[in-house]
């Protein structure tokens, strides 16, 4: 059994080539811009992070410059300084301030705190142990030693700023958690410690000084001091895994950031999300995904439309090709475009005109063959009852001595039997020339000395093979039109000329005008017998031999063979019969 095949439309196909001809290299391209895109992305990303930490530490080296500033402010106020050294002796727990020190001291410390919302408060330790504040209803007015362990660290920098990690400053009157910048007071001209200043940062004001610069929102900022301790943010500071050497490690997805500050020693660690950081270009990637949907979508109902305008003049073709199979040779296919399927379309309808004619070439020859065949019919009588009527005929003849009615009687059967036996069969030319002879034989009685035949063909020729019964109708036309005056002589002759074999019957008789000659060759080349050549009872058909003869060459051989009028000749008429050989 023959393999089924499936079977898809063209159009189907070209679908198909225009899908993967537009979203092959488009998602290829696609693939390699985002691999580019996202790459881009993270650098710049990164590049970007860098240069927001590097802006961050800049503020934060700029606020403690400015904090490290309104430090060293009481080295320039000499009444502070006559205040503090009233109180530079050692630590006294029955010290007692008074309230205009606290005044003077609370209005110069209050200048600084005015604009400063991220100060929770600025203090000045006494070395007796008082304590003066920009904030005096919040604040103790003694210190204890036993409470304040920072004081140690801060002493150690003789004089230089530090930053205190975050801690309880228990001389709240609300015990608070806080970091702080400190420096020790120490007199610019007799170098005597006086006290220490310190300004206490709560964790908002911290954050505040760092949410200077806009950043992601699930960005984490870690800030350290000189010795690794965790300053910022405060709630983390007593976990071990917060340690610096844990923060900076790397993180999965997420960008670690370090920059230190050479001025003020600290060092401030980002964490961003890259989640956060490629929100936007995943937005982006988003809408160019669902634009590129859109386009696909868009580019294949175009290829659709144009698979189908393609497509169309093929099915419009093959519809007429299959009415051209039903039979309906008369159609056409419309040429709609000027391209190779217009050509095709121009070629298919030649070959339907073409098959058109042959088609009815084929039908009109059958139908002349059907005449042929009927005329040849027509023409016989039972050949049994003739040959056994002129044998009668013969014997009478000879039994009454009529010798030349035996000789035309013979001849005549003799004609009627070449005429009835191998009617479809070609024959040779010897053979025609001699039913020519008993034909002739018989009109020569009939017309006594009037008609004169010569038969001028060579021999070699006489082997040549002819329709049968091509002849004796040009001899009979001579006989019924040429014979008008006494005597008339028929000349037969012949002659090859490019493998083709022309025989020759020419006349000496009453000859034909150039309008009977027209005439002529109008009735031999009609296909179709004229009205009054219909048969009725009792009349006798006349006109269509020479027809016959035309059409029956034409039939057998092509149109470019059969019966032509000679126009050469002075006197009579001339006929050539053109026969390949």
């Amino acid at each position: 059994m023959a393999k089924h095949r499936y079977f898809m439309p063209m159009h189907m196909k070209f679908f198909i080539f225009f899908i993967l001809l537009i979203t092959v290299p488009y998602c290829i391209s696609g693939v390699f811009t985002y691999h580019k895109y996202s790459s881009d992305v993270d650098r710049n990303t990164r590049d970007s992070t860098l240069k927001i930490m590097e802006q961050m530490n800049l503020n934060l080296d700029r606020y403690v410059k400015e904090i490290d500033r309104l430090t060293q402010a009481p080295l320039y106020d000499q009444g502070l300084l006559g205040i503090l050294s009233n109180h530079g002796g050692s630590y006294d727990p029955n010290l007692y301030l008074s309230v205009e020190e606290h005044g003077k001291v609370n209005l110069f410390l209050s200048s600084f705190t005015s604009e400063r919302t991220e100060i929770k408060g600025i203090m000045i330790f006494t070395n007796d142990g008082g304590i003066f504040s920009s904030t005096v209803n919040s604040i103790k007015s003694y210190w204890n030693t036993a409470h304040n362990d920072w004081m140690a660290d801060v002493e150690k920098r003789g004089g230089g700023l530090e930053i205190v990690p975050p801690h309880t400053a228990n001389y709240y009157l609300q015990p608070l958690k806080v970091v702080s910048l400190s420096r020790v007071i120490i007199h610019p001209e007799t170098k005597v410690p006086l006290g220490i200043i310190k300004v206490d940062l709560t964790m908002e004001g911290f954050q505040r000084v760092l949410s200077l610069v806009d950043f992601t929102p699930n960005s984490r900022f870690f800030v350290y001091n000189r010795d690794e301790v965790l300053l910022y943010p405060f709630e983390l500071s007593d976990q071990p895994e917060r340690s610096f050497a844990q923060v900076t490690h790397d993180a999965p997805d997420t960008i670690v950031s370090t920059v230190f500050s050479n001025y003020s020693k600290l060092s401030l660690v980002g964490h961003i999300p890259l989640d956060d950081l490629r929100r936007d270009a995943q937005e982006l990637t988003t809408f160019t995904i669902i634009i590129s949907i859109i386009s696909l979508i868009a580019a294949y109902g175009v290829a659709m439309i144009i698979s189908n305008r393609l497509v169309k003049p093929i099915r419009h073709l093959q519809s007429r090709m299959k009415l051209v199979q039903s039979g309906a040779f008369q159609v056409k296919a419309a040429v709609v475009t000027h391209d190779e399927i217009g050509q095709l379309t121009v070629a298919f309808n030649n070959m339907v005109d073409e098959l058109n004619r042959l088609v009815r070439e084929v039908y009109e020859t059958q139908i002349r063959e059907r005449e042929a065949e009927l005329f040849t019919l027509q023409s016989q009588i039972n050949p049994h009852f003739l040959y056994n009527t002129l044998e009668t005929v013969n014997m009478l003849a000879l039994h009454n001595q009529q010798l030349q009615i035996s000789d035309i009687v013979t001849s005549l059967g003799k004609l009627l039997r070449y005429t009835v036996a191998k009617m479809e069969r070609p024959v040779t030319l010897k053979d025609e020339l001699l039913f020519v002879d008993h034909y002739l034989q018989i009109q020569s009685f009939r017309l006594k000395n009037r008609l004169h035949a010569v038969i001028d063909i060579e021999p070699s020729y006489e082997d040549c093979l002819v329709p049968k019964l091509i002849l004796q109708p040009l001899i009979e036309n001579v006989i019924e039109h040429a014979l008008k005056k006494d005597t008339v002589t028929i000349l037969l002759t012949a002659y090859f000329n490019n493998d083709d074999l022309f025989i020759k019957v020419n006349d000496d008789g009453v000859g034909m005008s150039e309008q009977q000659i027209q005439q002529v060759e109008q009735q031999i080349n009609s296909k179709h017998p004229v009205e009054h050549e219909r048969d009725q009872f009792g009349l006798v058909r006349k006109g269509f031999g020479l027809r016959n003869v035309n059409q029956r060459l034409k039939i057998l051989y092509g149109d470019s063979y059969g019966l032509f009028i000679g126009k050469d000749v002075k006197a009579g008429s001339s006929f050539v019969l053109k026969i390949p050989v």
